[in-house]
């Protein structure tokens, strides 16, 4: 008889805290980071002196944050993290924070509903697709989402007996608390900062919501006895429900969208909250959001054309047809099924980052797509079974809190017709970067990015791309500062044309080893970002130490100076943010909003043995002051070719070479 596994969080006594690097290297690796960046020479010199002159007074906030860490029970960033990067971000969740993901379509998908016109291949919006609204529910999106709630459940149970197997790098185990922060976990809007909530009684809930047409619905996953209740069960309440929502649009019985509320800016929000939860029943109603373990929104929209990635994740991420509307934003976990059974989901960015959830829906998808598949209506399987769903109502919504959705419907519409995303496919992957271009996936995916962007602007992009840092307790991201100078005189040598393809293809690999070596430091702990941030707060909010003589005037101004150096705030301004995931067959779409305010860019990536999915996100030319997404794609997928064969040229080459030996 084999041994049982071992629990999930059996190795976590086990891993590291996350390290605090020497301000020596820390300001050495900034240096470097701004050099290619700053074409003004003098600009340069004094960034550096600044530089340096904060490394020599900064000792002593080196010496605070060290004792700060000795103190926190898991990383001495954690804290900060969450304050800083999430919960006092005051725009808006919806593409702005939230991350959305698509999962591939069912082959086996019926009753597939299709416009009056459907879009033909030879129709210029084809490629595309679009968004529209059957206004209706139907049959197997209700068995599909029921299945992936079932499912969801499993995943949920796993976590609970700590059944998940533990996740490993050739480092050694990764950290495994993200898996726990999934599940009964929602985000409070407060005025200047946000909270989260979770607690035992949102982590052992027996229950999830359902938003249909703004309306919010409690259905219980389990029995009075904590028994989970079986597919039919539970497609009973879901039909239930639609039949409740049809008999409330014919009687004009739906309550105000306050759904919307959570789409748009936090201190409004917040706002809106208080006065809602000041009345009974509404504070009942927002408990039981928080209470619920995750939302599943069944929307009446759906692609066309049925196959449409690009028209499945524009529905996800913000409604194809009215931004902001059937979601909470504000809940870690969402599902959003269309009304053919395309699967979303769409994830509040504070307490995990998006690769845990990602790994839990990939998991779903697969079990889902290997399940037998009925049609017709399931028969509830529990003898004498009767619907229990309970309707979560806003009441005497007063005509402050009315005008406040209003204001955010105008807000997210605005957002969303701003943003521009698709999704761009090469016809190539990991096996032929390894085999043919010997050069490592994510730098190879990097450098085209980079060289596309240079392409597009005719300047050099800072760029942000995400390292996890798992192996560390606690461990959450780390920036890796992808453009270098190596990166940057690869890219001139594939725009110089007296540049030979042999020393291009050289520049690129001296390039992507430089890359990869940024990519171990940063999961290492040893980036530079996080870091400053630690060495920002040790200063303005960690009290001096035992014995620690007062700041003098000339080191408050090295301080001051270093900290509001423009070229600091230049290389923070990430007009290129990335970040891959792992391979992934049953995610067709990874997708985030970009943050910089011009000519910039958000992408995720996966690279599958086969073939790169890229999900790009931004902004319209006039939002985004310059950026160009229709061009970026054309300039990336002709990139990746022009790659690929300089590529296959250096093998053919080296190839050659050999056999003449």
């Amino acid at each position: 008889m084999s041994p049982s596994p071992p629990h999930m969080l059996s190795e976590q006594n086990k891993l590291p805290r996350l390290p605090i690097p020497s301000v020596s290297q820390t300001i050495s690796r900034y240096l470097e980071s701004i050099e290619p960046l700053l074409d003004d020479k003098e600009a340069l010199a004094e960034s550096k002196q600044k530089a340096q002159n904060f490394a020599r007074v900064a000792g002593r906030l080196q010496k605070r944050l060290e004792s700060y860490a000795k103190f926190q029970k898991g990383s001495w960033l954690e804290k900060w993290w969450l304050e800083l990067a999430y919960l006092t971000w005051r725009e808006g969740l919806c593409i702005n924070s939230n991350y959305w993901l698509t999962v591939a379509n069912d082959p086996r998908a019926y009753g597939v509903a299709m416009p009056p016109k459907p879009l033909q291949p030879v129709d210029a919006q084809y490629s595309m697709g679009r968004v529209w609204d059957s206004n209706e529910y139907s049959e197997f999106q209700v068995r599909r989402a029921v299945r992936f709630i079932q499912h969801t459940l499993d995943f949920k149970e796993m976590v609970d007996l700590g059944q998940l197997p533990i996740d490993r790098t050739r480092a050694g185990p990764l950290c495994m608390n993200q898996y726990q922060l999934i599940f009964g976990m929602t985000r409070i809007p407060r005025m200047g900062c946000d909270e989260l909530r979770q607690d035992a009684t949102s982590k052992n809930s027996r229950f999830i919501i359902l938003i249909l047409q703004d309306q919010i619905y409690r259905v219980d996953v389990y029995d009075s006895v904590g028994h989970r209740k079986p597919n039919g069960d539970l497609e009973a309440e879901v039909h239930a429900i639609i039949a409740d929502i049809a008999m409330r649009i014919d009687q004009n019985e739906l309550d105000p969208a306050v759904t919307v509320l959570t789409s748009g800016h936090r201190d409004r929000w917040s706002a809106a909250y208080q006065r809602l939860e000041q009345q009974p029943a509404n504070y009942a109603t927002l408990n039981a959001i928080q209470e619920a373990l995750f939302a599943v929104s069944l929307d009446t929209t759906c692609s066309d054309p049925f196959e449409s990635v690009n028209a499945h994740q524009l529905n996800t991420k913000c409604h194809g047809t009215q931004p902001g509307h059937n979601r909470w934003y504000d809940k870690c976990a969402s599902y959003v099924v269309d009304r053919n059974g395309a699967v979303g989901y769409v994830g509040e960015h504070s307490p995990c980052d998006a690769l845990i959830p990602a790994l839990m829906v990939e998991y779903v998808s697969k079990v889902v797509s290997k399940e037998p598949l009925e049609r017709g209506l399931l028969m509830p399987e529990t003898p004498h079974y009767k619907t229990c769903f309970r309707r979560l109502r806003f009441t005497d919504v007063d005509s402050s809190v009315m005008n406040m959705i209003r204001d955010a419907e105008t807000e997210v519409t605005t957002t969303a017709n701003n943003s521009l995303s698709r999704q761009i496919r090469a016809d190539f992957g990991s096996d032929w970067i390894k085999k043919t271009a010997n050069i490592g996936p994510d730098a190879f995916a990097q450098m085209a990015l980079q060289l596309t962007y240079y392409r597009i602007h005719g300047s050099f992009a800072p760029v942000y791309e995400t390292a996890s840092t798992r192996q560390f307790l606690h461990g959450r991201t780390e920036t890796v500062r992808s453009f270098t100078r190596e990166a940057a005189d690869f890219m001139l040598a594939m725009c110089d044309p007296t540049t030979t393809n042999a020393d291009r293809y050289c520049k690129l690999a001296t390039a992507s080893k430089k890359h990869q070596t940024m990519l171990k430091e940063g999961s290492s702990g040893q980036g530079i970002d996080r870091h400053i941030l630690g060495l920002r707060m040790a200063y303005h909010r960690l009290n001096p130490l035992p014995g620690e003589g007062p700041i003098s005037d000339s080191e408050k101004q090295a301080i001051n100076d270093f900290f509001n150096d423009p070229a600091l705030a230049r290389s923070t301004t990430f007009q290129l943010s990335t970040s891959g995931l792992f391979p992934s067959y049953y995610l067709t779409h990874t997708g985030f909003g970009c943050v910089a305010p011009e000519r910039a860019y958000g992408i995720n990536y996966i690279i599958e043995a086969n073939r790169i999915k890229f999900g790009l996100e931004g902004k319209t030319k006039e939002a985004g002051k310059g950026t160009n997404v229709e061009l970026f794609e054309k300039t990336l997928l002709r990139t990746l070719t022009e790659l690929k064969l300089l590529c296959e040229q250096a093998k053919a080459k080296t190839t050659e070479q050999q056999s003449r030996l």
